[in-house]
């Protein structure tokens, strides 16, 4: 197994957890091996069999090793394992004919289906190749040489691929999932698809049946390695999909084909060449990203949510004690197979329950989002968006619902019990520094909180609860806690799930956006680039995806599963909109352009239909075309827009930048204009037609005074955070005609610096900082800009705008120095003892030289080189150095310069410096 395993959470007296970490892949190694040294993975079963047993037990790193079970293992392998006697067979050849070189074959094709009951022959599973190779198609055959340097990598494909990892879950060389297996009829039920998925084989796989043997589900901590792999082979085959139909699947403008047509151009795989990781795979960056999109389209239609609930896996439940009880395994932490099915339905109970019951009032919308602990357990983030007769509840009834209080044990032992098991925080601070809690001596989660005698609000809106200083204390990890540790929540709830419920009050919050964007937040990660400067940089979103995804045992058995990790209702239906002629078109490479454009439905499209749909229907044109989906639902197979006859939808219109001009003017005016007929009505305003949407938005009085910008920003504010905001900001000043850019600044200048006093808050770590207006407007402008410095530009070049004080710039230092210490140590020492293990006996004598210097403060300056092709040991002896010298509080820095490569950290965003360099 390749990947690398996160074995750092394991530190604790908690549960174990298997987490990995990147990429994950299989290897073997060759028949025999290298001369003068040891036998090890394979090659036991063929080299110095006479020794097998010692040199297995010198394999394992852990003593206190029983040699008799080893034997008794390799002895019963052997007799039943049909991959072992393929081996031993290899074992025989060689012993015979130790000079003659052959190779092992291991088959891929099956004419059984190589079940445990119907297990293939030897000659089915392998074969001996003497000589050398032919030019016969072995397709995904493995072929293990006689004698070769390195791993050799396995196919997830074959049939031996999980036998061959887990002999002790496959006693028997049983095959794993295979191409081809036909999808069998259940209760003549038909389906559209004839074979089986790998998703749908894992998720049999792991099912517990009383009447089929145990092996799997009774293999401890092997069961979580076994999930985990399994899911990462799934993911493989998805990712290699969509690496190979790239080619084939191009998408492009109408109006790009008709050029390429124009220019005599009849190879449709040089239009429109693209490479991405598609919105459609769950759980990637666009994934989320559309997600959250979602959501604030349904936060614009439902005004703000009022509930804000996180409701996290209690994996004592009773009912999956029960479910282990069936073969005999209470008290297995390693069925998290279990732990995931039963959080569903207890999540599914907890919606139905939320919507039907109303415990909080009537409920017009939800969302939700699962997420893993660091620890493995699954937990939903949850939105709860109330009727618009309840926005604004009273102190009173806001108390019945949310409580921040230990009950009396006498009056309420039910919830007292609950409260003291799931709802208290720590203990931390003073009584417990080493809590996970605890960043640089201070609680991140503000706790202990202060006593109060009546709800109110903050300045920011955020609420505070009630917390009386009532005597009543609770006993955890022989601490005694009182009401001032106690974590919002609802009484009923918490008492009927048995589970951490916490409810916190968000309708009066200014920055609900930034809940958003924790709901749906994904996989946090800082890397640094290294490219070749001779060729041109290729963006590889598969690879970054793997780079920063680490997948638990828990996670991964939620994802066989199948079960979704977003939810939201309404819901929502995605609007995309073009200019005449630019619809996007998919098309196989193959095909000639003159036949795709032939095609009767190429024109068509959600848009376009809109205009047909408002032709024909009258009342149609009473709507715009985001508030459409209200009415009328999309039938993709046909093509066309359908009246509505039950349920509930939301239209979100797709984003345009201020950069892309008329888009961007067109979806300014599709959010007044009603009942459009053609691509010109939408630019007619009052019965005058326009050459240019631009046009019409001024004669609508929409580009008035620097409207456009304004609005543009205003509709961003809902939906972007504070920096992304600032980032707007910035390209309006230097790619947009801003007509008075100082009444811009003061007109935005509120949205601009929302999150200003929590970033300085965590800069200076004073958990009571307070801001002036004009310590916040220095800030804000401090922060533009940097933006602007990074790409060569300054508030000095821009007509208008005020300057940041300088005086009180002073505070935050010089700019570069800020960025550089702005680091999380506990992720550093992560990453540095991962990278510091795969050093080699060359690297390891460079590491200890750089850091002796570091520490004796001597400024030696190292000349460090690489052949080109060792770029990823760059990647990883730059991130050991690093990471080591900021543990170590060092104002020391250390960068890495190659006549090939150049670490973008310090291209010209920086120092505004090109970085066109020579071989």
């Amino acid at each position: 197994m390749g990947g690398r395993v996160d074995g750092s959470i394991n530190h604790s007296k908690e549960p174990y957890v298997f987490r990995m970490c990147g990429q994950n892949y299989h290897r073997i190694e060759s028949l025999l091996p290298e001369i003068g040294k040891r036998p090890q993975f394979a090659q036991l079963y063929i080299y110095d069999t006479e020794n097998e047993i010692n040199n297995r037990m010198n394999c394992l790193l852990e003593g206190d090793i029983d040699p008799e079970i080893v034997q008794g293992l390799s002895v019963m392998l052997e007799e039943h394992n049909i991959l072992v006697k393929t081996f031993r067979m290899a074992r025989d050849r060689y012993k015979e004919h130790h000079e003659c070189e052959f190779r092992l074959r291991l088959l891929s094709n099956r004419t059984t289906d190589g079940r445990q009951y119907n297990l293939p022959t030897t000659s089915e599973v392998a074969g001996l190749i003497v000589g050398g190779l032919t030019e016969e198609n072995f397709q995904r055959d493995i072929i293990v040489e006689h004698r070769k340097n390195g791993l050799q990598r396995i196919s997830d494909l074959h049939p031996s691929f999980m036998s061959m990892t887990y002999p002790l879950i496959h006693p028997y060389g049983e095959d794993g999932y295979r191409v081809g297996i036909n999808l069998g009829d259940v209760i003549n039920k038909t389906y559209k698809r004839q074979k089986l998925t790998m998703r749908d084989f894992y998720c049999f796989r792991i099912q517990q049946r009383l009447n089929e043997g145990k092996t799997l589900l009774l293999a401890g901590r092997l069961l979580q390695q076994y999930n985990v792999d399994g899911y990462m082979a799934i993911e493989e085959e998805r990712f290699r999909y969509i690496r190979n139909n790239q080619s084939k699947l191009r998408a492009d403008l109408y109006s790009g084909l008709m050029d390429a047509i124009l220019r005599g151009d009849s190879d449709c795989s040089l239009v429109g060449k693209t490479v991405i990781l598609p919105s459609s795979h769950t759980g990637g960056p666009r994934y989320r990203a559309q997600n959250y999109q979602d959501a604030m389209a349904i936060c614009r239609w439902a005004r703000y949510p009022d509930l804000f609930l996180t409701f996290t896996c209690n994996p004592k439940w009773p009912e999956i004690n029960e479910m282990l009880r069936l073969i005999e395994q209470s008290g297995d932490d390693n069925r998290v197979d279990i732990i995931c099915r039963v959080f569903q339905i207890k999540l599914f109970q907890l919606m139905q329950d939320l919507k039907k019951q109303q415990p909080f009032g009537k409920i017009i919308a939800c969302l939700y989002t699962i997420e893993f602990q660091k620890r493995g357990l699954p937990h939903a983030h949850i939105l709860l968006f109330l009727h618009p007769t309840l926005k604004s509840p009273s102190i009173d009834h806001i108390n019945t619902m949310i409580t921040a209080e230990i009950p009396n044990m006498e009056v309420d032992p039910d919830d007292y019990k609950a409260v003291k098991n799931y709802m208290m925080h720590g203990p931390c601070g003073d009584l417990n520094p080493g809590c996970p809690c605890m960043k640089q001596g201070k609680c991140t989660k503000r706790f202990p909180k202060k006593f109060n005698n009546q709800k109110t609000f903050d300045a920011d809106g955020f609420p505070i609860y009630r917390r009386r200083n009532t005597g009543t204390e609770v006993n955890k990890n022989n601490v005694f806690l009182d009401n001032r540790y106690v974590v919002p929540y609802n009484r009923n709830l918490i008492v009927k799930f048995d589970a951490h419920i916490n409810v916190e009050l968000c309708s009066y919050s200014r920055s609900v956006k930034y809940l958003f964007k924790y709901v749906n937040k994904g996989s946090d990660k800082a890397t640094i680039g290294i490219e070749r400067s001779d060729t041109p940089t290729v963006r590889d979103e598969i690879k970054r995806y793997l780079d920063c995804r680490c997948i638990s045992a828990t996670e991964a058995c939620w994802r066989i599963f199948s079960f979704d990790i977003h939810h939201r209702q309404p819901a929502v239906e995605r609007l995309p909109f073009h200019l005449q002629g630019e619809n996007t078109i998919v098309f196989q490479e193959e095909r000639c352009p003159e036949s795709i454009l032939n095609r009767p439905d190429i024109v068509k499209t959600k848009f376009t239909e809109w205009f047909e749909a408002n032709k024909e229907y009258e009342d149609a044109r009473e709507l715009t075309y985001s508030n459409f989906p209200t009415r009328w639902v999309w039938d993709a197979t046909c093509k066309r827009w359908t009246r509505r006859k039950k349920g509930k939808s939301v239209g979100r219109i797709y984003f345009a930048h201020p950069a892309s001009g008329e888009r961007f003017y067109m979806r300014m005016l599709l959010n007044f204009v009603k009942g459009s007929t053609y691509f010109e009505s939408i630019r007619t305003i009052n019965g005058v037609r326009y050459d240019t949407y631009k046009e019409a938005c001024y004669a609508l009085g929409l580009l008035e005074d620097d409207k456009e910008w304004n609005d543009c920003l205003a509709e961003a504010a809902c939906w972007a955070s504070g920096n992304e905001l600032r980032n707007l900001f910035v390209t309006i000043l230097i790619h947009c005609q801003v007509s008075d850019s100082s009444k811009l600044w003061r007109s935005n200048y509120e949205i601009l610096s929302e999150d200003i006093t929590s970033l300085q808050l965590k800069r200076f770590q004073l958990e009571d900082l307070k801001l002036n207006e004009k310590q916040l407007e220095s800030y804000t402008l401090f922060e533009i800009e940097t933006i602007l410095l990074k790409i060569g530009k300054s508030l000095k070049d821009i007509h208008g705008m005020p300057l940041p004080d300088s005086t009180l710039m002073n505070d935050t230092g010089n700019r570069l120095i800020n960025e550089e210490l702005e680091y999380d140590k506990g992720f550093l020492k992560e990453v540095h003892d991962k990278s510091f293990a795969l050093l080699n006996d060359y690297q390891n004598i460079a590491y200890e030289a750089v850091i002796k210097s570091v520490v004796n403060e001597e400024g030696r300056l190292f000349f460090y080189k690489w052949a080109w092709w060792y770029r990823e040991d760059i990647f990883m002896e730059y991130n050991n150095f690093q990471a080591e010298i900021r543990i170590k509080n060092s104002s020391s820095s250390f960068y890495f310069w190659n006549s090939r490569f150049v670490i973008t950290k310090w291209q010209d965003s920086t120092f505004t410096i090109p970085y066109s360099f020579g071989h």
